[in-house]
This record gives structure tokens, sequence and C-alpha cells, in this order.
């Protein structure tokens, strides 16, 4: 960690100016972080070396970044669309899995490799999709809705996720003792979205005493924050799944509206951390070695997973739904923070060595610096599909999106 205020103003400054500059190219911001830290880290001018100390930056990072989502996930769109968003998101999944097993036969992996590897590359970046979809002006329609849910499902599933990684981690390796582990810790969570999503708010400890003290709201929910991710260890889950679901229950509260507008600041100093020490988790020299299966990877994670979502979408949704499929696919591309989590968890299980745990970071961190190409396919897309309304099918649409027919474009 650096130790003098000049390094952490210096950090502070790169990781500003890199942001205002992929800005100007009209760029994430988030990309400006990842390359703000691959400067300041081990792989560019060292600022910070220890790897346990990036690592726990990147932990409190996940943490804070998941609690915000929490509160903004709409849980009311979930309960309208779950019955398409969860068979979706399984076979999503099952789709990943089957893809990690086909290139464990290319290259030596194993079994809990191949498993781990699924379930990273399933997972999108909540972060990423709510910013595309807000961007885009879909978060609250119907399309956004349908993505929005997608992701909640995912979410729901890193529980069995994160708990499978661990058992498989086990000197014993697996035993038929997790499975009622899963089965309680499932329940509990879908209890926990049932009761969340009714139409009636739940009321908060002390919330009327904080409410009348401002300088208390952002405290208590900092203490929500942390108080939840500390359960969720002793549970034996991750830390920021315990924050995300405490998020959860603030963001289905009366006091949301309080606390919202007064921690919302927080949001991009959030994502700056969390962004900055995935830069900062990058090793080209392990890219250089692993380019195969990082690019292998890379491909299930963004083209393959973004087909397989389209795909699956135009199963379960009606046929006049081929805007949503195609929106919805580009929008989940991405791997996302609860795969970085997995991730961490290979790694202390001994499924991963440090090695493997530096390939899946240099994926999803090249994951998230493509996503601005899938921006511009995205807005291309709806410009065609929601606002000139120049295609009436998917495959018009699709091939004006990328040129291949360009008459009756407007721009």
């Amino acid at each position: 960690m650096p130790h003098h205020f000049s390094d952490i103003g210096l950090i502070i400054l790169l990781a500003t100016l890199a942001a205002i500059f992929l800005s100007r190219l009209k760029q994430l911001p988030m990309i400006g972080y990842v390359l703000a830290g691959v400067i300041i880290g081990p792989a560019g001018f060292a600022l910070i070396e220890s790897e346990a100390d990036i690592r726990f930056i990147a932990e409190i990072g996940v943490i804070l970044l998941l609690f915000i989502l929490g509160m903004e996930l709409p849980l009311a769109s979930f309960k309208k669309s779950y019955k398409v968003a969860v068979p979706a998101t399984f076979a999503l999944i099952g789709l990943s899995l089957a893809l990690t097993f086909a290139i464990g036969f290319v290259i030596d992996l194993s079994v809990q490799e191949k498993i781990v590897y699924g379930f990273i590359i399933s997972l999108s970046s909540t972060a990423v999709a709510v910013k595309l979809l807000a961007n885009l002006d879909l978060l609250t329609k119907g399309t956004g809705q349908i993505a929005v849910s997608i992701l909640i499902a995912q979410d729901l599933l890193f529980v069995p996720m994160i708990i499978l990684t661990n058992e498989m981690g086990g000197e014993g390796g697996i035993s038929l003792a997790f499975i009622p582990k899963i089965l309680i810790a499932c329940l509990l969570l879908v209890g926990l979205i049932a009761y969340l999503s009714r139409k009636e708010k739940i009321h908060l400890p002390f919330e009327e005493t904080v409410q009348k003290h401002e300088d208390l709201i952002p405290v208590a929910a900092l203490a929500w924050c942390f108080v939840g991710a500390g359960l969720s260890e002793a549970a034996g889950l991750s830390p920021a799944y315990g924050a995300f679901l405490a998020g959860m229950i603030i963001g289905n509260s009366h006091s949301k509206t309080v606390i919202m507008p007064r921690i919302e600041p927080m949001q991009n100093v959030m994502l700056m951390v969390f962004f900055l020490s995935i830069g900062m988790l990058i090793d080209f020299q392990v890219i250089a070695d692993n380019l195969f299966l990082i690019c292998a990877l890379l491909v299930a994670a963004m083209v393959f997973k973004t087909i397989a979502c389209i795909s699956l979408l135009k199963l379960f949704l009606p046929q006049d739904r081929w805007r949503c499929s195609f929106v919805t696919g580009l929008t989940i591309s991405q791997v996302g923070e609860f795969s970085f989590i997995i991730a961490a968890a290979a790694l202390a299980n001994g499924i991963f060595d440090i090695g493997s745990y530096k390939v899946i970071i240099a994926v999803i961190a090249l994951s998230l610096a493509f996503s601005p190409i899938w921006m511009v396919i995205l807005q291309r897309f709806v410009q065609i599909s929601y606002v000139d309304k120049t295609a009436t099918a998917l495959a018009r649409a699709v091939r004006l999106t990328f040129g291949l027919k360009s008459e009756g474009l407007s721009r």
C-alpha cells in the first residue's frame, strides 16, 4: 500500500486523467480506470506492488460497489419477468459450462477448473449493464427490465456457485453434505426476494432517528453495508454478497429515497476503486504465456454468451420482442463483479494457482475493455430499431447495424 500522500495523489490524478481521456473519446470512464490501474500496478510503474494489497483494495471496492447496486436493482421488475429470466439464466449457465468443458478438451484443465471457468464467464457485470441501459434510456422500459431481471437471476445463482466453489476446494473433495447448505441458502434468498418485492415498503430499524440527523444517513448506510458483509462472511459466503443483500433491503425500504441522494456520489468513487484494482491485477506476461486460453475464454464470455442469450430470449419471449433479445444479449456480455469473487474463492481454495487466477483476471479486465465496442453496436441498433424504426425484423436490424445494408438508416 502507498504510505505517502504524494503516491495517493498521483494514483487518483492518473485515474482521473485516464477517465477524462476516455470520455473525450466517447468511451466509458471505467475503461480509463482499468488503464490507470495497469499504469499504476506491477505491470506499469509499480506504485503498488503487493498483490495481497491489490486484492484487498479490489475486495473493498466490490463490497461497496455491490452495496450501491443492490439498492438500485428494481425487484418489482424481476417479479414480473422471472418466468423468462430464471430459465434463460439457467440455460445460459448450462451452455457456458458446456463450452468451458469443450475448451478443456483442447487445454489441459481439471474438472474443478472447468466448472469454475464456466461459472465465471456465465455471470455478467451489473455495473456495466446498468450503465449501458441508463445511457440508452432503456433501464426503466420493458427491454431494460428483462435485462435487469436476468442480472438479478444471475445474482441469486451466485450463492450455489460460491458454495460449490468452496466445496470443491476442500480436502475431501465434493461431498453430498453441501446440498442441504445450498438448498437452505437458496430458500432463504428466494424468501427474502419474495418479501422485498411486495408492494409495501419495509421499515428499517432506527430510521426515524437517523432521518432526523442528515449526517447520520451515510454513516448508517455504511453500517448496513459492512454488517451485511460480516454476517455473510460468518455464514461462509462472500462478504460482498452480504453487502449486496444489505443494499437490496435498503433499496426496498421507506428510507431509500432519503439514503440514495446522499450516497450516490460515492458510487463513482467505488467504480474507480474497483476498476482501478482490476487494472492493477493485469499481468502482461501471464497474458502472453496463456494467450490461447485467454482468447478462448474471452470469446466464450462475450461473443458466445451474447449469441446464446439472443437465441434463448427469442425462444422464451414472444416473436415481437426481437429488439429486447438483441439488446439484452449485448448488455450482459461482460464478465461480472461476482466473477471476480468466484475467482478469488477458487484461488483461496486451491482450485486456481496464482497463474490461473491472473488468467481469469485478464479475461474479466479485457471483457470490460471491449465493452465500448458493444456500446457502439447497441447505440446503432437502438437508433435503427427504436428511434428510426427502419427494421421490422431482427435479421434486417442486425444487417443495418453492422453496415451490411445502409438504405433507410437515418442518423
